[in-house]
Parts: C-alpha cells; sequence; structure tokens
C-alpha cells in the first residue's frame, strides 16, 4: 500500500513541478490578465466536469466492482458528451466562458472527461501505477505541446495554452482505451434505464458535495473578476495555485485511502487506523509547508513569475490557514466517501458554501469600491474561513462515527516511524 503512496506521490509531484513550469511560462508569455484568462477557462472545463460526473464520476469507484461494466462505462459516455455540449453553450450564453472560446472549451471538456472517466475505471481496479503514468504522459504533452505552440508555430497568445491543454487530454485519452475496453465484453443494453437512474442517484449525493466544493474553492473567481476585472484575478490565481500546491501529499493518500477503502468496506477497524495516519501526516505536511511558503520573500515571487505577481504574496497569507485546514479534510471526506457515506460530505461542502456566497455576495458592492488588493485579499480571507468550518463539520462526525477521543489525534513519535518503516520497506523491495 505505501509503494502506491510513494509512487501516486512522486507523481503528484513531478506533475505539479511541470505545471508550475507551465505557470511561469504562462506569466511571463501572458501576464496576469492572460493568467485571468486561462483561470476563468479551465474554471469552466471543472465545472462541466463536476456536471458530467453526476454519471460516471467518483460513483463508478464504488459501483464497478458491483455492476455491470460495459452498461455503466456506456451511459457515462452518453452522459458526458451531452451535459458538455450543453454545458459550454451555456456558459457562453451566460458570459462566464468568451463566445470565442466555444469551441475549444467543448473539445477540451469532452476530451478530459473521457480521459477522467477512463481513469475512474482504472483506479477502481487499484491499478494505481498506470493511473500515475496517465497523469505524467498528459502533463509532459501539455508542456511540449504548449512550447511547440509558442516556439514554433509562433501563437503568442493564450491559445497556445487552451490548444495544448485540449490535445494532450485527447491523445491520452486515445492511449487509455484499450487499457478499459479490452476486458469489456458486450453485456446489451438491457435493464439500462433502471442502472441510469441508479448511477443518477448515488452520483448526485456525491457530487452534489464535489460541486459545492468547487463552488467554494472558485466562486471567488466570479466574484474577483466582476468587481475588479481580469487583471487582479491572475494574481488571486496565481496566489491560489502556489497554496493549493500543498495538497500534493493529501490528495495523493486520499486516491490510495479511497480505493482501498471502496474494496474492503467491510474492515472498518483498518480504515480508521488508516485515516488517523494519513490525516496526522496530512497536517504536518501542510503545516510545515505553508509555514515555509509563507517564508518565501515576495521579491522571490516577482523574480520567478514576473514584477506584476509580487502582490500574489498577500494572497498566499490570507489562505494559509484554510489550506492547512483543508488538507485534513481531504482525508477525512475520502474516508467517508470510501464507505458511501456521501451525504456528509455533502452538507460540509454546501455549509461551505453558503458562507463563502453569503459573505462574498453581500459584500460585492462595498468590493466594487475597494481597491483590488483589499479585494482579492478578503475573498481569499473569507474562502479560507469557510474551509475551516467545513472541516470542524466533518471532523465532529469523523468523531462520532469511529467513537475515537480528542486524545487519539494526539501526534506521537510511533506514528512517523511506523509510516518512516514501512516506506523503508517499500523502497527496499522496489529496488531488489
Amino acid at each position: 500500500m505505501f509503494r502506491k503512496v510513494i509512487g501516486t506521490l512522486g507523481s503528484r509531484i513531478f506533475c505539479t513541478l511541470i505545471a508550475f513550469g507551465i505557470v511561469i511560462i504562462n506569466s511571463h508569455e501572458f501576464g496576469s490578465e492572460g493568467l485571468g484568462t486561462i483561470g476563468l477557462f479551465i474554471l469552466g472545463i471543472t465545472i462541466l466536469q463536476n456536471l458530467t460526473s453526476f454519471v460516471g464520476g467518483p460513483s463508478l469507484v464504488y459501483m464497478l466492482p458491483r455492476n455491470d461494466n460495459f452498461q455503466l462505462i456506456f451511459l457515462s459516455y452518453v452522459f458526458n458528451l451531452l451535459i458538455n455540449i450543453a454545458g459550454s453553450i451555456l456558459l457562453v450564453v451566460f458570459h462566464l466562458i468568451e463566445k470565442e472560446f466555444l469551441w475549444q472549451l467543448l473539445g477540451a471538456s469532452i476530451f478530459f472527461s473521457f480521459y477522467y472517466l477512463h481513469s475512474l475505471v482504472i483506479l477502481s481496479q487499484e491499478k494505481i501505477k498506470i493511473y500515475n503514468i496517465l497523469a505524467l504522459c498528459q502533463i509532459i504533452l501539455q508542456l511540449s505541446l504548449m512550447l511547440i505552440f509558442l516556439y514554433f508555430f509562433k501563437i503568442k497568445n493564450v491559445s497556445a495554452y487552451i490548444y495544448a491543454y485540449l490535445f494532450s487530454y485527447a491523445l491520452v485519452w486515445l492511449s487509455s482505451i484499450s487499457l478499459v475496453w479490452k476486458n469489456l465484453r458486450f453485456s446489451g443494453f438491457k435493464n439500462l434505464v433502471s442502472l441510469f437512474k441508479q448511477m443518477i442517484i448515488y452520483g448526485f449525493v456525491i457530487q452534489i458535495a464535489n460541486l459545492a466544493q468547487l463552488l467554494n474553492y472558485r466562486l471567488s473567481y466570479y466574484i474577483i473578476e466582476f468587481c475588479s476585472g481580469r487583471q487582479p484575478l491572475g494574481l488571486f490565481d496565481l496566489g491560489t495555485k502556489l497554496s493549493e500546491a500543498i495538497w500534493i501529499l493529501p490528495k495523493s493518500m486520499a486516491t490510495v485511502q479511497y480505493s482501498k477503502i471502496s474494496n474492503c468496506e467491510k474492515d472498518k477497524v483498518y480504515a480508521q487506523k488508516l485515516t488517523l495516519a494519513f490525516l496526522k501526516v496530512a497536517f504536518v505536511f501542510a503545516l510545515l509547508s505553508t509555514s515555509i511558503l509563507l517564508c518565501i520573500p515576495s521579491q522571490w515571487i516577482g523574480w520567478i513569475f514576473g514584477l506584476e505577481f509580487v502582490e500574489s504574496k498577500l494572497v498566499i497569507i490570507a489562505l494559509g490557514f484554510g489550506i492547512i485546514i483543508l488538507s485534513c479534510n481531504i482525508i477525512l471526506s475520502h474516508y467517508f466517501s470510501g464507505f458511501g457515506k456521501y451525504k456528509i460530505n455533502t452538507i460540509a461542502s454546501v455549509i461551505g458554501l453558503i458562507i463563502t456566497a453569503g459573505l462574498g455576495l453581500s459584500f460585492i458592492q462595498t468590493f466594487t469600491e475597494m481597491p483590488y488588493m483589499k479585494v482579492i485579499v478578503s475573498i481569499a480571507a473569507i474562502t479560507s474561513f469557510s474551509y475551516t468550518v467545513s472541516f470542524v463539520f466533518t471532523f465532529f462526525c469523523f468523531l462520532k462515527d469511529t467513537q475515537l477521543k480528542i486524545k487519539d489525534f494526539k501526534i506521537k513519535k510511533n506514528d512517523f516511524q511506523l509510516l518512516l518503516n514501512e516506506i523503508k520497506k517499500t523502497l527496499i523491495s522496489g529496488s531488489r
């Protein structure tokens, strides 16, 4: 198991490093306004992905071992295609994406959702290595294609990034087709309606939580653009990306945690022990990483990303505490997801969204009259507060479900010694 954690962590670190390389290139080539445009484009794709996941989303990891795989994947494909077409048009109609990017958004969202579907199937089979390899291939392809578009074809605008994103996901989706479909047998279309209803019911509970969480994370983007414009949004986007990089380890552990719990849901003691260990590690890692990030001089940010991004340091400061808290919440939410208790995650996410939307929208008139830096720092602080409240709710639900005491969460040397020993064993066995 720890080999899977190490492999997933390693791939995520590598992907994150390349992603930051892409951000550095984008910041110098397109400036803060360009980063703001890219941020909105990716947000549009993420919204569509969350909508398509009402059928064929994370619930597949739970449903695939228990249902007809061919029918599940077929229904997911059809639903994904329809939602992406309708959703892309609606995003343009409501001016959340520029009209000129409609076809790029449609293509990118379709290929991303198809790839994401395949990755969930692979994850459900506990093929973590293949899952990680595909993620690495995608980000390497994206960087390579963007460099080609920028410096060979001389496309000196955000289209270079957008087309690189689109084609990279198209290629990894194509390469993953055989991995997913080779073991499937055509089982006909009998009982499709009843299975679709089951997927909707089950996926609805999950995705309401994920959609609420996404809006909690990113509603701030639309508020900032409305109140201050695209350039301040670019500053906020960079500060957010730098802060959320801390989630590398928690998300890596959560990926393995979810897969393990979903496939051994009867062993609740093991799940609790695993979650508690991961929670402690996630907290310590997030605390140390955030502290290091906060100590980085703002001048360094300006040197790396460009002088106009110096002020992004204030966003990092405002988000810091919330990032640490949410690192812990990632582990707890995957515990409940693994047992199919998505209602708890839904309530926690909705609580966070209500706080972000309530405070953010209630001050929107004030924000329009404030200097842009005060706006983005205020929004970041509101976001951090909403993360904290969501975690408090999830934490007390975890205590109630596991019957653990507060003293059980005390960080001990033995906790880390146990993890280090397991990692050492993994590295030794892997080197043989």
